[in-house]
């Protein structure tokens, strides 16, 4: 069944990589699903959303392709209302060139800047193109929930923006028309204008500042604790812990109404002047950056320690159950602080540093929160560098095994050997595996490096059991991570390897721990039989 609906917007994608084109039609349209019940469950329960907006989407793969749709579009009275805008397409127009020959053709195009990475500051974009608050930045990979309800806010504003003209239309021949009611037209057309201008700077779903106005009170206050040494105040970075399961599992329609629900919430949170005799003058604000991630700035403080008390509060406020489309719900945030004694020169300079924080939060667990200092910015930048010299290593062969041997207790025969990995580093020498393996599962490096441990380790077993006969029974033991298992080509990967080396699956022993085991039982369970179906030995580990 699919769910049919007239088209809401006509939506244009300029980018020279299909893959995106593929990408954001696979978000934004329309999705079949299979059978009546899963259409009531989706309907009851969330699981897919019905969509209440109807798109069409048309592609272009370079600036000048898109000129020409957007043309046609408008010649046939059938404007588009938003388009996608890759920052760099070549041989043709760049992205920033593509747009200024849209905007002449059709000012009230909406744009969204599609770039991995940018030639260009926000400066230079602002420069060539002008203030206007018809475009944003949207940064690759896509997630979807921000590509979504992007396209929702930026097609209602182009709406609401087309309203407004109309209307505005209609006020100027009513003057022409009825000079009577010259003053009711003109005071309508102002709260016209007032309207527009606050939706420029308000998030469209939970009707908070956006992260438009809040840099500029961000930069006002920063300018401010330049030239008074005795101004102090905070910015709280705030990202919920496990959005994504919400919307997952409940709906982006109820993932809106916790959004909503969290705004509130920390609007009600900020610092009330209770005691007007002693209170210190403050104008706190809470904003929507984007997605799941929210803003507190905090006015006027004594010291660190007002910002920490409102932390507590927000962490307090949001761990109390509310009901969103007949589900209890519970969430908490992760929250970074930075405040002005830093000294910053910039808005962006702040935002990162509590953004910093934040992911430090994150890290110790759910709900907890973090005050950013010096070190943490120079840990974030040694662990870029690790990262890089990691990727680097794997392919400068740095890494190597080393061999534990392993001896049986009953006759003190040796029977196989542990692999363990090391890493050689130009700059870093010898590199114990605490050292790295943690940075490699946070960012998926284990996945390349596991397989070449994998693969190593056979090919050493390989060698030893066709050069010394007496040890032909031995065997290797490989760790397996958590990324590797929940991997699909896994079983697949130890097929090619035993085929590859030559060895049997008796001589390849993998080992897990019994925590990995236990979170997908359902799905590792039969993993393990089909690795012993091979003759691979399974080992868990209990630690």
């Amino acid at each position: 069944m699919i769910f049919e609906k007239t088209t809401d917007f006509r939506l244009l994608i300029v980018d020279d990589n299909e893959a995106i084109h593929d990408d954001l039609k696979k978000i934004l349209l329309p999705k079949k699903i299979g059978s009546a019940l899963e259409d009531d469950e989706a309907i009851l329960f969330g699981s897919i959303a019905a969509r209440e907006v109807a798109f069409t989407i048309d592609s272009a793969f370079q600036g000048q392709e898109g000129l020409v749709c957007l043309q046609k579009a408008k010649d046939a009275g059938q404007p588009y209302a938003l388009a996608f805008i890759d920052i760099r397409m070549p041989p043709g127009w760049d992205g920033i060139e593509t747009i200024s020959h849209l905007w002449n053709t059709d000012p009230n195009l909406q744009i969204v800047i599609c770039t991995a990475y940018s030639d260009y500051s926000w400066i230079d974009i602002e420069r060539r193109l002008g203030i206007s608050d018809n475009f944003v930045i949207l940064k690759k990979p896509f997630d979807p929930i921000e590509v979504t309800q992007l396209t929702h806010a930026l097609t209602s504003k182009w709406t609401a923006t087309r309203q407004a003209r109309t209307h505005v239309e209609e006020l100027d021949q009513m003057v022409k028309t009825r000079t009577t009611e010259l003053n009711t037209a003109i005071s309508e057309l102002e709260e016209a204008k007032t309207l527009a201008e606050m939706a420029a700077l308000q998030d469209p779903l939970t009707r908070l500042p956006n992260r438009r106005l809040f840099q500029n009170r961000l930069t006002t206050a920063i300018q401010l604790a330049a030239r008074t040494p005795d101004y102090l105040c905070a910015l709280l970075y705030l990202d919920l812990d496990r959005f994504k399961v919400i919307n997952d599992s409940l709906g982006h329609v109820a993932g809106d109404n916790v959004l909503i629900v969290v705004a509130q919430r920390l609007e009600s949170c900020i610092r009330l002047n209770e005691d007007k005799d002693d209170a210190l003058p403050r104008e706190d604000l809470v904003a929507r950056l984007g997605g799941d991630e929210f803003a507190i700035f905090l006015d006027n403080i004594r010291d660190v320690s007002d910002a920490l008390r409102v932390a507590n509060r927000i962490s307090q406020t949001l761990a109390v159950p509310f009901s969103v489309c007949g589900k209890e719900v519970v969430v908490s945030g992760s929250i970074g602080i930075a405040t002005s004694a830093s000294l910053y020169k910039a808005s962006e300079d702040m935002l990162r540093d509590a953004d910093t924080a934040m992911y430090r939060a994150k890290a110790a667990g759910q709900g907890r929160c973090a005050l950013f200092d010096e070190s943490m910015h120079v840990q974030a930048v040694e662990r870029l560098q690790l990262e890089s010299e990691m990727r680097l290593a794997l392919e400068r062969n740095e890494y190597f095994l080393c061999y534990q041997p392993i001896i049986s207790l009953k006759d003190g025969k040796l029977t196989g050997f542990e692999a363990l990995i090391r890493w050689l580093s130009p700059s870093r020498g010898i590199v114990e595996p605490n050292d790295f393996i943690p940075m490699a599962e946070e960012t998926g490096l284990i996945l390349p490096i596991g397989t070449w441990v994998l693969q190593e380790a056979c090919r050493q077993i390989s060698w030893w059991q066709q050069n010394f006969g007496p040890c032909s029974a031995l065997n290797v033991s490989v760790n397996i991570s958590a990324l590797q298992l929940s991997q699909p080509n896994l079983l697949d990967l130890v097929k090619q390897t035993l085929r590859e080396t030559g060895i049997d699956g008796q001589s390849l022993h993998l080992e897990l721990t019994e925590s990995l085991v236990m979170e997908e039982p359902e799905r590792i369970i039969p993993l393990l039989k089909k690795l012993q179906e091979l003759d691979v030995r399974v080992s868990i580990d209990d630690l």
